[in-house]
């Protein structure tokens, strides 16, 4: 893994499973019979081995009692890059009405641009 932050990422990930492990008075063993992961595996998540599969890391937080925490990670709530640019990807308004204020009829027929009392109609909103 080539990444430097995403080493970075995976050995702060490894310190906080590890002080998560110990404040609940787990034993390696004891953490690793719950995930039904080796100790191995476990110790290597702890170390932020980038080879650990993803399975093995939320079987480890579903027995640590936090099994949404991966599911989090990415969730759009948390994601202030992707709301940002999903901001900015909403098209601008090309005009602005004010309401009630009328807009002409575009004049199709004249039947249908007059008025049963032969005056022009305006209507308020958009014009179509």
């Amino acid at each position: 893994m080539a990444n430097l932050k995403a080493m970075r990422s995976l050995s702060e990930l490894g310190q906080n499973l590890k002080q998560a492990r110990l404040s609940r008075r787990f034993s390696i063993a004891e953490l690793a019979t719950r995930a039904d992961v080796s100790e191995r595996t476990l110790l290597r998540l702890e170390k932020g081995d980038p080879g650990v599969g993803i399975g093995n890391l939320a079987s480890v937080l579903a027995a640590l009692g936090s099994p949404a925490a991966l599911a989090e990670i990415m969730s759009p709530e948390n994601d202030a890059v992707g709301f940002s640019r999903a901001l900015q990807a909403v098209p601008k308004r090309g005009r602005s009405f004010k309401p009630g204020k009328p807009v002409p009829i575009r004049e199709a027929t004249e039947a249908q641009a007059v008025g049963p009392d032969d005056k022009p109609r305006e209507r308020n909103g958009i014009g179509f």
